[in-house]
Order: structure tokens, then sequence, then C-alpha cells
């Protein structure tokens, strides 16, 4: 997998495909001029990552919730698009062996959006629990599997 940090358009798209042709590509959705561009950058992708955390230095923080279903929600209109959604997930855990009710409920929700994956970044890399993160994912996602299924 190769990713496009700051993809900001549809040209950023097409130089990036050129250079690696044959390879399954990722673009990250994480500025405003993104936002600004996204039908175009939805169709011309098949895999995008939400980075929340470099996305609330371009827009307020208030604004985040509304991009990722905005964003969701638009490539669930297309076909065989994934988004996957990184950035502060289980933040807690970094210092904590547990996470917080707002942060399980924030995995729950954006699962619930259609996410086709979440990425743990600073819990797993230089957090104290990477373990327990993981454990707890797992368990938010059975959770999730089981109840939407009903």
């Amino acid at each position: 997998n190769y990713a496009l940090s700051f993809t900001n358009n549809i040209f950023d798209m097409k130089k990036f495909k050129k250079i690696l042709p044959n390879k399954n590509k990722i673009y990250k959705i994480e500025t405003k001029q993104a936002l600004l561009d996204l039908k175009n950058i939805l169709k011309n992708g098949e895999n995008f990552l939400i980075d929340r955390g470099d996305l609330s230095k371009e827009i307020s923080i208030e604004m985040i919730p509304v991009a990722q279903r905005n964003i969701i929600n638009m490539s669930k209109k297309l076909k065989n698009k994934k988004v996957y959604v990184a950035t502060n997930f289980l933040e807690s855990m970094i210092e904590n062996n547990f996470a917080t009710r707002g942060e399980v409920n924030d995995i729950y929700s954006t699962l619930n959006q259609g996410a086709s994956g979440l990425v743990l970044a600073a819990e797993t890399a230089i957090g104290r629990h990477p373990i327990e993160c993981v454990k707890l994912l797992k368990r938010v996602f059975k959770i999730y599997r089981k109840n939407s299924a009903q």
C-alpha cells in the first residue's frame, strides 16, 4: 500500500497514479482543499483515509464530525470505495490502560457511519498500552458486528 498525504485535488491523484500505476493507493483526506474537491477525489480513487488530526488544523474541530460524515456518506453513493478513519480514537490510552466513554462511542459511531476500518497511531506507536488498545478495538468491533447484524 502507498498513501498520498495531503491529497488536495484530482491533479495530485493523477501524478500519484502515474508514479505508481500498478500499486494499491490510498489517498489521505486531510486538507480543506480536499474537502472542496471531494466529489472528484472520491470518484477517482478507491481507498481513502480521513486523517482527523491534520484535518483539524485546517477546519475547526467542531466541523470534524461533519466532514467525516460527509466523506463517508458521499463515498457510499459511489461503488467500490473504502474509507478508513485515523487519529485520536484511543488518545487517553497513550498513558492510561483504559479508554473513555467518548472514545469508545467515537469508535462505534465511526463504524456505524460505514467506515471500512480504523487506524490507530500514537496509541500503538508510542503509547504505554498498545496491546490493550487493540484488544479494546476488537471488543468494540465484535459488539458492533453483533448489533449491526440484527
